[in-house]
């Protein structure tokens, strides 16, 4: 019996496999395990269903691309450029996976993960006045909206082009405000 790394790793194979042929709403579960020879019960003992696979999926690539360390010792302009390069890299399948909106949604999964990054980088960055949820959600908001757009837009700006833009708007955004008086 091959392991659970590699029965997993064979269903995501074949789910990036059939996600560049067709869209991921008209992939079904069946056609998951017909591709990588498995049954049904392989399949939903590894994964809930096709959208917890594609959490999976982005979390041992991201896992693959980043770890704990290197996000909290890198600045967060280079993780922007880290992971806005491994979307690009993998942009068929990303912008496939976020068709789909909702529960268990790729999208909701990335909110997630993207809001436990900003919370480390929001905690270097303000002192704990009671106000921290409200700036980890107005980065959240910036940044999340901004990936996902270019995705949807088939990230047809290459990736170090976009970071570059979010650096400049963000940068250019605080010289300007530090320029003008400190609202009471």
């Amino acid at each position: 019996m091959p392991s659970p790394g590699i029965t997993k790793k064979a269903i995501a194979d074949a789910m990036k496999k059939l996600m560049a042929e067709r869209p991921l709403a008209k992939i079904s579960v069946g056609d998951i395990v017909e591709l990588c020879g498995l049954n049904r019960n392989s399949f939903y003992y590894y994964f809930k269903d096709k959208y917890d696979l594609i959490n999976w999926i982005f979390y041992t690539e991201i896992v693959g691309e980043f770890n704990r360390e290197q996000v909290a010792a890198e600045s967060g302009w280079v993780v922007l450029d880290k992971l806005c390069n491994f979307f690009y890299k993998n942009k068929d399948f990303y912008i496939n996976a976020l068709s789909i909106t909702g529960q268990n949604s790729f999208e909701e999964y990335y909110l997630e993960l993207l809001k436990k990054l900003i919370m480390t980088r929001v905690e270097d960055l303000y002192e704990d006045d009671g106000n921290q949820e409200f700036y980890i959600n107005f980065f959240l908001d910036a940044f999340s909206s901004s990936t996902l757009r270019w995705l949807r837009d088939g990230a047809k700006i290459p990736p170090d082009e976009f970071s570059t833009l979010i650096k400049k708007a963000a940068a250019g955004a605080a010289m300007r405000i530090l320029q003008e008086p400190t609202p009471k």
